[in-house]
């Protein structure tokens, strides 16, 4: 497993705990967009991918999440398709 790939499992965990507090009935919003910009960061930093890069392969991470069939519950599937929006959007912070 390469670099980036193991930084993008890292961070995909945080994202879908975010998710996860969204089915609690706590307001992910803005807790979402820090876990996002500091997982692009953080991918972008280790030297092997571009900015751009890590952007594409997170939001292929949420839109494979999403994906799963055991998604039972819609405010955690409504989470990740806001990452997933805010990545494709380019909406996090530089």
């Amino acid at each position: 497993m390469s670099i980036a790939a193991l930084a993008v499992s890292h961070h995909m965990i945080l994202v879908k705990n975010v998710a996860y507090l969204a089915v609690s009935g706590l307001d992910f919003t803005d807790r979402m967009l820090p876990v996002l910009s500091n997982a692009v960061a953080h991918i972008s930093s280790s030297g092997i991918v571009k900015e751009s890069d890590a952007i594409l392969i997170l939001r292929n991470a949420v839109e494979e999440e999403l994906g799963q069939p055991r998604i039972e519950h819609p405010r955690y599937a409504e989470a990740l398709r806001f990452a997933k929006e805010m990545l494709a959007a380019d909406l996090l912070p530089a």
